[in-house]
């Protein structure tokens, strides 16, 4: 009986899946068109090297807005009954903006992102009392 509800589960996040990697598949065949393309007007204006050869740039993705995540992060410390973890806290966050709790990398960056947001934290403070940490 429980397998029954696993398999229909397995085939809904197949289906789901099958379906973000077409999509991903036509945004693909999108963008290596319009590549086509910038090449194209890059001969016809005389440039002469390979456009292959041009450096890579990637795109930055702002997943919080400004002061969104230290916000987060300092309601989710005052909140606790104990102080949590960056680890901790890193999990909260990724699950009140609903994103996968089991995706290490993710995890990973997030914890990093919390450690930072909490050592600046720590560093106005001794500032502002005049003591200094390193």
């Amino acid at each position: 009986m429980a397998e029954r509800y696993a398999i229909t589960a397995l085939k809904a996040k197949r289906a789901e899946l099958a379906g973000e990697l077409d999509e991903l598949e036509r945004e693909r065949i999108a963008l290596k068109s319009k590549l086509v393309h910038i090449d194209q007007t890059l001969k016809l204006m005389g440039f002469n090297g390979n456009p292959a050869e041009i450096p890579r740039k990637r795109s930055y993705r702002r997943e919080f807005k400004r002061g969104e995540l230290q916000r987060m992060v300092f309601e989710i410390i005052n909140t606790a009954s104990v102080p949590p973890t960056n680890a901790e806290i890193a999990a909260e966050v990724i699950r009140r903006n609903g994103w996968d709790i089991h995706d290490e990398d993710l995890r990973s960056s997030m914890t990093g992102k919390v450690k930072t947001v909490r050592r600046r934290r720590l560093r106005r403070q001794s500032l502002a009392l005049g003591t200094r940490t390193e």
